[in-house]
Formats: C-alpha cells, sequence, structure tokens
C-alpha cells in the first residue's frame, strides 16, 4: 500500500465516479482502477461497489476510508 493508493481511494470516494475521479487526477480510467484495485487485493476487502452510475463506498470501506484520510 502507497500513499498513492491511498489518495487514489480518497478521491474517487470524494467524486463518486471513477472517471472524474481519474480526470481530477490526470490519469487514465484503466490506470486508476487497476491501482484501486491492486489496493484491494492487498488489503482483502473491498472498499467499492462499482455500478454502471458510478461507485458507492462499501461498510468496510467506509471504515478503511477513515483511516487513510
Amino acid at each position: 500500500m502507497t500513499l498513492q493508493q491511498l489518495l487514489y481511494a480518497v478521491t474517487v470516494a470524494d467524486h463518486e465516479s471513477m472517471n472524474r475521479a481519474a480526470q481530477a487526477l490526470f490519469l487514465s480510467q484503466s490506470s486508476l482502477s487497476a491501482s484501486i484495485q491492486n489496493l484491494e487485493q492487498e488489503i482483502g476487502l473491498s472498499i467499492f461497489r462499482r455500478t454502471n452510475r458510478g461507485v458507492t463506498i462499501t461498510p468496510e470501506g467506509e471504515e478503511f476510508l477513515v483511516y487513510a484520510r
């Protein structure tokens, strides 16, 4: 887990969209998504629930994001 991945997770949570967060971070959406997936695999839980309308934060993700912030 890197500080950069924590920043990415917080930004996605703030924007509630991978696409908008990627634009804010000046990254491609696929690169951001891959980084978030790597973080989720490393910590062993899902931070976000992905839908066609954006992302929502899981209950475990809420707790994780408190520490990430």
